[in-house]
């Protein structure tokens, strides 16, 4: 039997939590969105609404995005489980899960998994706090470990990265972010436990109280995983408008949900190569580029469940 189910997203381009399935929302989307009574009602006839939310994280920005499908919840739990089929919004330039069942990450999985020339460029010359790049160690100690006057320097570099990828990628799935420490590329080290949970504390859409199990998985994982909660993992290649970025991401689908979300899935950025610009006329474009993302991906989703 079909239901008429909400997806929304909130899609954090730092480190980001998507909620999915939560049924007549309009006190979520007054009170937290801000949407007006028109959004809300075209968001009832199976229009997609977006809207950029604030953030004070000069190194993000939230994007919220809304739709009506009439479809049953596990099947849009499965189309989003499909991740290769990202690739069908233009912002995807590559997609490839790893680690199925949880297994260990392997090197092969990332083979694709490239830097730009640009890119590898900008790395040689980096330094601590006027980098766009981001990388789990010190620059200085990644720049060593590659012979910048090798006619194969791309080769060296790319062969690094998927290295170090590999390393933090293993740690984080035995061990938790917290065992990931920090990323050491800015004048202030970086740490992605502590941010995710800060983010997650200030959220209003996974609130501790109400959600401790589905909180401390996503929190906490692998320690204190909750039964019956889904885990995949894939790295993506995208372009918000900036340069072309790859990032790694934990997903996790919570078929039960909590009090009236029927389906809750959480994505969990671990990595991504390239920090958001704050440039106001760059952070413009990829701010466009965020909402355009959103938008897509939603109606993508409309479209593939309600048979269009």
């Amino acid at each position: 039997m079909a239901h008429k189910i909400l997806a929304s997203v909130v899609l954090g381009l730092a480190l980001g939590v998507a909620v999915s399935g939560q049924p007549q929302p309009r006190a979520f989307f007054k009170d937290y969105a801000r949407l007006s009574d028109s959004e809300i009602q075209k968001i009832e006839q199976g229009q997609v609404v977006t809207k950029v939310l604030g953030s004070t994280d000069k190194y993000g920005m939230l994007v919220f995005g809304a739709v009506y499908i009439n479809a049953p919840i596990e099947k849009f739990a499965a189309s989003f489980r499909d991740v290769k089929t990202l690739k069908e919004n233009k912002v995807y330039l590559d997609v490839q899960e790893f680690s199925p069942g949880g297994a260990s990450p392997k090197l092969f999985d990332f083979e694709r998994l490239v830097l730009d020339k640009k890119d590898i460029d900008e790395l040689h010359t980096c330094k601590p706090g006027e980098c766009d790049l981001q990388v789990f160690d010190d620059i200085g100690a990644i720049q060593k470990k590659i012979d910048w006057n090798g006619r194969d320097k791309y080769v060296q570099a790319n062969a690094v990265l998927r290295q170090r990828v590999l390393d933090g990628v293993t740690t984080s799935l035995s061990s938790g972010l917290k065992a990931f420490g920090s990323y050491r590329d800015r004048e202030k080290s970086f740490n992605p436990y502590q941010v995710t949970k800060d983010m997650v504390d200030s959220s209003c859409y996974l609130p501790q109280d109400k959600a401790r199990d589905i909180y401390r998985h996503v929190t906490e994982y692998p320690n204190g995983k909750m039964a019956g909660a889904e885990d995949f993992f894939y790295w993506e290649k995208i372009n918000f408008g900036q340069e072309p970025t790859a990032r790694i991401n934990h997903v996790t689908i919570f078929p039960r949900g909590f009090g009236v979300v029927r389906l809750l899935i959480s994505n969990k950025q671990l990595y991504s190569t390239r920090y958001m610009r704050v440039a106001a006329v760059v952070r413009k474009v990829a701010t466009g580029k965020g909402v355009e993302s959103t938008k897509d991906t939603l109606s993508m989703f409309y479209n593939r469940l309600n048979g269009k």
